[in-house]
């Protein structure tokens, strides 16, 4: 009796625990690792890279975005909106910042505390997050310090303040939300603070220190990170496939037009290719080319904060080039084009802007020796032909030479210039296929003589 019970405890413990099997959630199947790299400025292209990518990593089962990272810095608007999209991420993130001697300065401070992990290179930097283009604003003194003579923290206005306060505050909630140090990321806004990787890693502001792509995935392994609505991920990455989203066409295109020393070039092209069309009518492709550089050029100011009075003082050059060709200046109009270009090349993006907006003096340099040789040619061309003899009416006839086309005795036809003409012979009789040459005009009947040089028909050599 005592044996069947024990029997029957047993098939009901076994019935029990495939019940449990039964039920339990199939484990997941790891999927792949999609991997991006953010290079150079960050700008609204890459805001725009990022958004696809999370998105085509959510649809190929992705265990996880991976973001390698290399920027010193960008656009507040394309930060934010990366920011946001990284903590609304439907897939794990992971920004690496690499590889060695790479930053993620300023805005890529931002989009680092932003991931579910935050990893970096021992060999980089973090931090420097201060909206540096907004240091020398100008402000009345009433707002820089609230009483007149009284100065304002840091030299700045009440308005470039309250921006720095704002992002400040941003990115102590960014970081409290991934369990960061929040009060080294609000002190990499207001005073520019930076950190090594180790250091960064010591201080809780990133969460990972890996020498290359393999070790970082080895690392994190295993770690289980919160996506929205608190749903929580355990990664498995260890041996995962790294699959490469490369950029398209069109982001990496657009991306190339956020460079401030392209805008300058695209503006000096729309300039030239415009001017040239409008001095020589019908060229067509100088024009084509002009609309089409200045269309970009348009774009390029739309995503780089551009001061307006520069691209004023580059037009004024180019106008003051153009009536180069027109006035007799003595060269005072191309002095002063000259010098009005080279001054809105370099205020293009402003002298507080920060470094990756700055367009390069040696971009501005070559610019400038490429317009006065552009113009020297065009002003030469306008000199030589102010100079040239008039090529038309009967100053264009004279010593043209032809042949009679009949007996000149002396009246008959000669041919010159291609067409047939009424002639008269001024120095004696010339004969049929005997070359002639005009030495004037009396109406439509042109006055001929013998060719110099030309044999008397009938005569031996």
């Amino acid at each position: 009796m005592r044996a069947r019970l024990a029997l029957l405890c047993i098939g009901l413990l076994a019935a029990g625990l495939a019940a449990a099997a039964g039920g339990r959630a199939p484990a997941r199947a790891a999927g792949p690792v999609a991997m991006i790299e953010l290079e150079g400025a960050i700008d609204v292209p890459s805001a725009e890279y990022l958004d696809r990518a999370i998105g085509q990593a959510r649809d190929q089962g992705a265990e996880c975005l991976l973001i390698v990272l290399n920027t010193p810095g960008g656009l507040g608007e394309a930060m934010m909106r990366m920011s946001k999209a990284l903590l609304n991420a439907p897939v794990p993130t992971i920004v690496y910042v690499s590889p060695g001697g790479a930053f993620a300065m300023s805005a890529g401070t931002f989009v680092t505390l932003a991931a579910n992990i935050a990893a970096m290179h021992p060999a980089t930097t973090i931090g420097a997050a201060h909206p540096v283009e907004l240091i020398s604003i100008p402000q009345p003194e009433e707002e820089q310090g609230g009483k007149k003579g009284e100065k304002a923290t840091g030299g700045q206005g009440a308005v470039s303040q309250k921006v720095v306060n704002a992002f400040a505050q941003q990115a102590r909630v960014i970081a409290e939300e991934r369990g960061r140090n929040a009060d080294w990321a609000e002190k990499a806004v207001r005073e520019s603070a930076t950190l090594s990787a180790r250091d960064a890693l010591r201080q809780g502001v990133i969460d990972v220190v890996a020498e290359d792509v393999r070790d970082l995935l080895k690392q994190v392994d295993g770690r289980e990170v919160s996506l929205p609505s608190k749903r929580k991920v355990r990664l498995e990455t260890a041996g995962a496939q790294v699959v490469e989203l490369p950029p398209s066409a069109k982001e990496k295109f657009l991306h190339v037009l956020g460079n401030p020393n392209l805008l300058l070039v695209l503006l000096v092209l729309a300039g030239m290719g415009i001017m040239f069309e409008l001095q020589n009518p019908g060229a067509i492709l100088p024009g084509v080319i002009g609309g089409l550089c200045l269309l970009l050029a348009l774009y390029s100011m739309a995503v780089l904060p551009v001061n307006y009075a520069a691209v004023g003082l580059i037009v004024f050059s180019m106008l003051l080039f153009l009536a180069e060709v027109k006035v007799a200046s003595h060269g005072i109009l191309t002095v002063g084009g000259v010098i009005s270009f080279v001054l809105g090349a370099l205020m293009l993006t402003g002298p507080t802007a920060p470094p990756w907006v700055r367009v390069s003096w040696q971009v501005v340099a070559v610019m400038a020796a490429l317009i006065l040789l552009f113009f020297a040619f065009v002003i030469g061309a306008a000199v030589r032909a102010h100079m040239r003899r008039v090529g038309t009416g009967e100053e264009d006839l004279l010593t043209q030479r032809g042949r009679a086309l009949s007996a000149l005795s002396p009246g008959g036809e000669v041919f010159v210039e291609g067409e047939r003409w009424r002639a008269r012979a001024v120095e004696g009789e010339i004969g049929q296929g005997e070359a002639v040459e005009v030495v004037g005009q009396e109406g439509l009947t042109l006055l001929v003589r013998r060719a110099r040089g030309a044999a008397p028909e009938g005569t031996g050599v």
